[in-house]
């Protein structure tokens, strides 16, 4: 209903209009004046005293009305004079409203929609919000789902948002083929993939059964986007006059068959590659353009775009082909950065987040540092995932400055859980039940209270390893536990991670910390740059026009020790309950 309410609305003008037209001989050409009735709020408008009169100017600027947010109706009239036509727009502002919650009804369709509480709302904003929802559901293959709002009165001006859900069927990616001289093996051109991938759960017994994977959800947007990452890799192995297009789409039932068409072409042998502006050459493209970016970044360069030059064939396409690459890199300006705002922190002090933010006001910015800020505010384990699409960053070419809004959503204030031991509780640990709930806001620093949890615990010991961890006190079978728990927050180091629970005693708390304390120091040591790093487009031109070719980050070295060493630390911690 709202979707409709909104639709007349944004055409009343032209049908108001189309009224007061008739007979359309007898109105003047020119506009003798433009009012707006109801609101004291300048807003610039499109249809302006002394032009002609055009009912498409006045639709454009009614969307425009809209698109402020500031008002829940708008009206269009007009009124014939001898010297000319008055427009006047009647408006009726819109009460300023606050979320109190979201609501999805129902909600089994796994939507990623975070909004913090107190966030503004209005009609149009709601409007967006509900497209958004549906916009996701769409790419994530139910094809025929649409999203309907409503604005629920709470408390005050505190209103809930429900979104209203109608799915239809998912259609899910089940077979992705690919046709033509590919000369890549298809193994490969399934590794390309992201979008369309299917990822294996349980693997497959030969002969008796194959498997359970789990098939990604079909969209057009996903199809093309994976299309052009298979040009991208072509473009990275040497086969610059490859062409991939999506040949056929069989959608039968919930499933979908996808059939790509790609003809690899001859594979270039590069003679010369010239970088310019890099600041360490070398013979590989996509690690001297990494390093490049990172430089920039140290500078505070926010813009940073790579163009790759194929040159021409210098032997014969056929038998020999060889070329020259020349790749040149585009910056922009340097940036230091200005204001740093969070919202949505309702119960955590702005020094407690600051506290975990390694971007400061008035240095150079540093898009890794910012990266990395919002990594180490989601180790807190506080707030909803901090990413890009949290942040907003606000530029002034003029001064240089750049200002920062960070949009935080806060985890639910209690929780509760129920957890066992990977494998027999005699060897990995204890059954676990547990409720706990956020402290109230007080206090600051060491003592900010809303930095700490308060749990009742049943612990169910079945075995040795407790009690020899606990230096070899008597545990019984069953214990509860009322603890004090502060969570382990990177800006906080040493004094956080650990749990107050006399019942346990000392030692074992004792043990509990410093194992929480090498657990969560050296795993980013272990990690490495992954993350951290985004890939990196290059724009391709080549003789059958421009493509894109994304470089992907490098991983850490020597993963093959990394990997395990992350294993084992994260099995320690399992084992006390971290």
């Amino acid at each position: 209903m709202r979707g409709i309410f909104l639709f007349i609305t944004l055409f009343s003008a032209a049908a108001f209009a189309e009224e007061s037209l008739e007979p359309a001989t007898s109105l003047p050409l020119l506009i003798k004046s433009v009012t707006i009735h109801g609101s004291d709020t300048t807003v610039p408008l499109r249809t302006q005293v002394g032009r002609p009169y055009d009912s498409a100017t006045i639709d454009k600027d009614v969307r425009q009305l809209w698109t402020t947010g500031r008002f829940e109706d708008i009206r269009v009239e007009t009124k014939n004079e001898d010297d000319g036509t008055a427009v006047m727009f009647d408006v009726v502002e819109a009460k300023p409203l606050e979320l109190h919650e979201l609501k999805i009804e129902p909600s089994t369709f796994g939507l990623q929609m975070t909004l913090p509480q107190g966030t503004p709302l209005n009609r149009y904003r709601a409007h967006e919000i509900a497209n958004q929802a549906q916009k996701q559901l769409q790419d994530d293959g139910f094809r025929d789902a649409s999203v309907d709002y409503q604005i629920v009165p709470f408390l005050g001006k505190q209103v809930d948002l429900k979104l209203m859900v109608e799915a239809g069927d998912r259609v899910r990616v089940k077979e992705v083929t690919f046709t033509g001289d590919t000369a890549l093996d298809p193994k490969q051109l399934h590794g390309a993939l992201r979008d369309m991938k299917s990822r294996r759960v349980i693997p497959g017994v030969p002969g008796i059964w194959t498997g359970w994977r789990l098939y990604p959800g079909y969209s057009p947007d996903a199809t093309a986007a994976d299309v052009a990452r298979l040009r991208s890799l072509y473009l990275s192995k040497g086969y610059f006059d490859a062409t991939v297009r999506l040949d056929d789409v069989q959608i039968e039932r919930k499933e979908a068959r996808v059939r790509i068409a790609a003809e690899a072409g001859p594979k270039y042998q590069i003679r010369q590659l010239e970088i310019e502006g890099a600041p360490t050459p070398s013979r590989d493209l996509c690690s001297s353009l990494f390093a490049a970016r990172r430089e920039a970044e140290r500078q505070g360069i926010l813009d940073f775009a790579a163009t790759l030059r194929v040159g021409p064939n210098q032997a014969n396409a056929l038998t020999d082909p060889i070329v020259d690459l020349s790749a040149t890199i585009e910056r922009g300006r340097p940036y230091q950065v200005g204001h740093i705002d969070f919202t949505g922190n309702r119960h955590f002090s702005e020094a407690f987040i600051r506290r975990n933010f390694l971007l400061d006001e008035g240095t150079v910015f540093d898009e890794r540092l910012l990266r990395k800020s919002m990594s180490r505010l989601n180790d807190t384990g506080v707030f909803e995932p901090v990413s890009e699409r949290n942040t907003v960053i606000h530029t002034d070419p003029e001064t240089g400055i750049a200002d920062v809004n960070i949009r935080l959503m806060e985890r639910k204030r209690g929780a509760w859980r129920i957890s066992g031991p990977v494998g027999p509780a005699s060897f990995a640990g204890p059954l676990e039940a547990t409720v706990n709930s956020r402290l109230p806001k007080w206090g600051a620093g060491l003592l900010e209270l809303s930095t700490y949890t308060a749990s009742i615990s049943a612990f169910a010991f079945a075995g040795p390893l407790m009690p020899l961890l606990s230096a070899g006190s008597k545990l019984p079978v069953w214990l509860p536990i009322f603890a004090i728990h502060r969570p382990y927050s990177p800006g906080e180091g040493w004094m956080s991670g650990f749990s107050i629970a006399p019942q346990l005693g000392w030692q074992l708390m004792g043990i509990t910390y410093g194992l929480g304390q090498i657990q969560h120091r050296l795993m980013p040591v272990l990690n490495g740059d992954r993350g951290l790093v985004p890939e990196l487009p290059v724009t391709v031109e080549t003789a059958k026009g421009n493509a894109v070719m994304f470089c992907e980050p490098p991983g850490p070295r020597f993963m093959f020790l990394r990997t395990p060493a992350s294993l084992v630390l994260r099995l320690a911690g399992s084992f006390t309950g971290l």
